[in-house]
């Protein structure tokens, strides 16, 4: 069976100008979030490039949790656990420095 080679699979890796849409917010504040270390997702710099997981944008976006819960003596062949399908608690993505304020001064 062929491939239709005009479908393109989604990269696997985002442009934080990428995320920036999914999230909803400014590519500005996502850059400040990353250089602060308040962006709640995994962050690859490769090169002078800055690289975010599709699959954890749109995780968070969908209210999953972005990692599976580590179970250090979990039993992986079991059916118990994560599932992947299982609500996360509410993400509240707030990308502040701790103790910025959000209000023009």
């Amino acid at each position: 069976m062929r491939t239709n080679p005009n479908m393109k699979s989604p990269r696997p890796l985002l442009s934080v100008e990428e995320a920036s849409v999914l999230l909803g917010v400014t590519r500005s504040t996502l850059y400040r979030a990353i250089k602060a270390g308040t962006f709640p997702l995994p962050v690859f710099q490769i090169g002078r490039r800055v690289r975010i997981p599709r699959r954890s944008v749109e995780r968070l976006v969908a209210g999953l949790p972005v990692f599976p819960p580590e179970e250090p003596d979990a039993d992986h062949s079991s059916s118990r656990g994560w599932t992947g399908d299982q609500p996360a608690a509410a993400v509240v993505l707030d990308f502040s420095a701790e103790g910025e304020s959000r209000l023009p001064t």
